[in-house]
């Protein structure tokens, strides 16, 4: 809804500043409960509107078709031809009409009322969140239950069969189960399996339109899934609320993209993250092609031809974190790989990936992932 100021009305009309200039016109007294309209009103004069007591909306249709909501809370002018119409906003409403022509009545499709919004996207019980790691192995003999689930897959590659059909979700695509569908999950077979589900109760308008479906999480869903991940492993003061709001935007976000047709080129990671810029495009690039090597900011920005203050504030700017500090994540990112390739020692894991000691990639992996790789190792075995 928005305020009635000399702005955002004048496509329609003005702010009144008295009623002396329509003296002459015809005044009606309106008293008004009904809260439904599926007509809209016009004049072929100016038409004066003053409020007298209660709350009220005026509903004014503009030349696109589009319909907007102005709170009506002081006198306005509305223009010859200008189609609208009046609804009390939840309680009785008391206004008069000045007018010099005879109200024209325009029927609608759209039904009018004035009530306060009601969500289509209304998330009402969160249930579960849990973000889980498993091994190569991993097989789920599914389940159906009378509410919502969402999986999102951060590695690996999970197959799930839905209702008998089966569909693969490959790293950086969700899937969403309806109430009362029958699903079962396993990994691929091939590598170790990083995924987060949810489950939830709520009304989601079009549900079909997401259900039983594969779908890339671009960046603005990524964003999204990383808060509901944060929130989790954080527990701070009102978690739950935070995720049900992260919830809510991630199915708007959703719903949007799917029903807008939008194509994901490129899979977003949880760190490897598309930007709108090539050169910090680039750089990504070479961090992840050079991610055992020593990596510095000099050396980064001799790369790609810039200097490295330019290079360190465009990409904090891009990224929203520092060189060091995603190059440090990429770099324990690529430890939990290799832990799971089962090929190597911690201790040759340390040497690969240039860690000055194995008890230094010990203490930098606890403080990112909250365990051991010993005990990361033990989880995914």
């Amino acid at each position: 809804m928005k305020e009635i100021n000399a702005i955002n009305f004048r496509s329609y009309g003005a702010v009144a500043q008295d009623t002396a200039s329509f003296a002459d016109a015809q005044q009606i007294l309106y008293e008004d409960d009904v809260r439904i309209s599926s007509v809209l009103w016009h004049y072929d004069m100016e038409v004066l509107v003053e409020p007298v007591s209660g709350v009220g909306i005026i509903f004014i249709r503009s030349t696109d078709g589009v319909i907007h909501r102005f709170l009506l809370d002081q006198s306005v002018i509305i223009n010859p031809g200008v189609e609208f119409c009046i609804l009390p906003y939840e309680c009785k409403l008391s206004y008069r009409l000045y007018t010099r022509s005879e109200r024209l009545i325009t029927p609608i499709t759209n039904v009018l009322t004035g009530t306060g919004f009601v969500p289509s996207i209304n998330v009402k019980t969160l249930y579960t969140v849990l973000y889980q790691e498993k091994n190569r192995q991993f097989s789920f003999r599914g389940e159906q239950h009378p509410f919502w689930e969402f999986t999102y897959v951060n590695k690996g590659n999970m197959v799930c069969e839905v209702d008998g059909q089966t569909f693969e979700l490959k790293q950086g695509q969700m899937i969403f189960f309806a109430p009362h569908q029958f699903h079962v999950q396993r990994s691929d077979g091939k590598n170790p399996l990083s995924f987060l589900t949810v489950t939830f109760d709520g009304d989601i308008v079009h549900p079909d339109t997401i259900m039983g479906r594969t779908i890339y999480a671009d960046d603005a869903c990524l964003k999204i899934i990383q808060g509901i991940i944060r929130e989790e492993r954080e527990g701070g003061l009102y978690s739950d609320d935070m995720i049900v709001c992260d919830i809510t935007k991630l199915l708007i976000t959703v719903l949007r993209n799917v029903r807008s047709d939008s194509v994901i080129t490129r899979v977003p990671t949880k760190l490897k993250v598309s930007v709108d810029n090539s050169y910090i495009s680039e750089c990504i690039e070479v961090i992840h092609q050079h991610i055992t090597d020593t990596i510095t900011l000099p050396w980064l920005a001799k790369q790609l031809n810039l200097s490295p203050s330019y290079l360190s504030s465009l990409f904090k700017q891009k990224v929203g974190r520092s060189i060091s500090e995603y190059i440090r994540l990429v770099r324990l990112e690529k430890v939990k790989d290799m832990i799971g390739e089962g090929r190597y020692t911690i201790a040759q894991i340390s040497d690969i990936m240039g860690y000055c000691s194995p008890t230094y990639l010990s203490t930098e992996f606890k403080r990112e992932f909250q365990m051991s790789p010993k005990e990361y190792a033990k989880m995914i075995s």
